[in-house]
């Protein structure tokens, strides 16, 4: 049985500047799948805020459709998440529009799908270690892409598990979170949010966590911050 939470809240300077929260954050559980998507606004970008909002739901649309086909290649999700969210920004522009997408889907024949496009931060934990989806070697550090940039599913990083046996633990966290996490940090990041919030009741849970993102500890921290995960009940006994 999978288990999901997801928070997100306005940084700082979008606090005292007045201005809405450009992250978005959304969880969508049923018969068939599972979903957690966040996604980060571009902040140049006048209609950001919409953006990542349309992204999370052309990307639960998405995976809603792409579940209904059981075996349907993660390459076609993937494409309809940019169609879906084009159709959503078209009377604002997608450029306007544009926005990172981070989401982790389990389908309804067990196959677990982690996907990034932009930045941000997805991990995965397994019993026998972490994977984390990297950028590639030839991808410039200050180079950004996003929905509204891309135009080839190719700029997703992707991993698929094709069968997700308990225990599992994923993490995705806007840059605003993840840019802080240090890469040696991030495993004990995801079991420090399951240990402290899991067992929670749902509406406490969230906020919760909301009031842990709203302090964060780095100083001078300005960034909107947005966090989800999605996790197993392990076996007595063994720890995620």
């Amino acid at each position: 049985m999978w288990e999901a939470m997801a928070v997100s809240v306005r940084g700082p300077e979008h606090v005292r500047e007045g201005k809405p929260n450009q992250d978005a954050c959304l969880v969508r559980r049923n018969l068939k799948t599972v979903l957690a998507v966040v996604c980060d606004g571009l902040g140049s970008r006048p209609h950001s805020g919409t953006g990542a909002r349309a992204a999370c739901r052309a990307t639960a649309d998405a995976v809603r459709h792409w579940a209904g086909s059981p075996g349907a290649p993660t390459e076609l999700l993937l494409r309809a998440i940019h169609s879906l969210w084009s159709i959503r920004v078209q009377a604002d522009g997608r450029d306007a529009s544009a926005t990172t997408c981070l989401f982790a889907a389990i389908a309804s024949d067990g196959r677990l799908v982690i996907a990034q496009l932009g930045d941000g931060l997805v991990t995965l934990k397994k019993l026998d270690g972490c994977i984390t989806l990297e950028p590639s070697a030839d991808r410039f550090g200050n180079e950004t892409t996003g929905l509204g940039i891309s135009t080839d599913v190719r700029d997703w990083r992707v991993h698929v598990e094709p069968r997700s046996i308990a225990p599992m633990a994923v993490l995705l966290a806007t840059d605003g979170v993840a840019d802080d996490v240090l890469p040696e940090k991030r495993e004990a990041f995801l079991d420090c949010l399951l240990s402290d919030f899991a067992t929670t009741r749902e509406g406490t849970r969230s906020r919760a966590v909301a009031a842990e993102l709203r302090s964060w500890p780095t100083p001078h921290h300005r960034d909107d911050k947005t966090v989800a995960v999605l996790w197993t009940e392990p076996p007595r006994g063994v720890a995620v």
